[in-house]
């Protein structure tokens, strides 16, 4: 399969699956087949600690080093990990855990409303435009990505079963956090996108490019319903723990 060239550098796409460098090069960890990606620190920390869950692997970056944890629920082992901030960092981690054997994989964590509503909203994204550059790395161009719908399923099954309101929607996923303007956002708003924030493109398109399942669960942090002004509100900071709870359970799911 060619190598697709393109005038613009984001629009080029390699077919070939094989890179130079490939994820688990260095290590032979063995995870379980569902993982949970998560986007925070104090609850895992706190869950943990509740739980005694082991460490089953960890990845050194730049930065900072994330652990691997294991837990078991319902006689089933399920492994999860903190992701970093937007699409390539969150890609690196989630390609390590589908090299460590992961091939069910849901994500839990925030975003920003565009429409009216109240924080801690759940929302549950079938597909994410494509405004950021790692999924491009993954599958050829094209304006949105779909979701698993396997994984879109469990985790509805779960928030019904929960008895929790949400909302089926397509994301605007971006790498502009400080470039989301009036018009843009205005734009997003009159295309249909409920949400804004800044992985889920990137990790749909891994997941379909490494043939494995992915669903994400949202909540809303702040809001840009009204372009006018930004409404930080509290950032959900007490709506994570809730999300990683729902997550789990989801991963049970599949």
């Amino acid at each position: 399969m060619p190598l697709i060239k393109n005038e613009i550098p984001i629009m080029e796409y390699d077919t070939e699956k094989k890179a130079i460098l490939m994820p688990g090069h260095s290590w032979d960890y063995h995870f379980a087949e569902k993982a949970v990606l998560l986007f925070m620190e104090p609850e895992i920390d706190e869950y943990v600690a509740a739980h005694g869950c082991e460490v089953v692997g960890s990845f050194e970056c730049v930065t900072k080093k994330f652990f691997v944890y294991e837990t078991e629920l319902e006689n089933q082992r399920i492994c999860f990990v903190q992701v970093p901030l937007g699409g390539a960092g969150a890609v690196q981690i989630m390609e390590q855990m589908i090299a460590g054997g992961a091939r069910k994989l849901i994500a839990a964590g925030c975003c920003g409303a565009l429409e009216e509503g109240t924080e801690g909203d759940f929302f549950l994204p079938v597909a994410a435009l494509r405004q950021e550059g790692t999924s491009y790395h993954y599958l050829p161009p094209s304006r949105e990505v779909e979701l698993s719908r396997e994984a879109v399923d469990a985790i509805e099954r779960v928030l019904i079963r929960q008895k929790l309101p949400y909302r089926k929607c397509k994301t605007w996923t971006t790498d502009g956090f400080y470039r989301e303007t009036k018009e843009m956002v205005l734009y997003r708003k009159s295309e249909g996108y409920s949400v804004v924030e800044m992985e889920c493109a990137s990790m749909a398109a891994c997941a379909k490019m490494r043939e494995v399942l992915f669903g994400q669960l949202l909540f809303t942090a702040d809001s840009l319903a009204n372009v006018e002004k930004h409404d930080c509100r509290n950032w959900g900071n007490s709506h994570f723990g809730i999300a990683m709870e729902l997550a789990l359970l989801a991963a049970l799911e599949l």
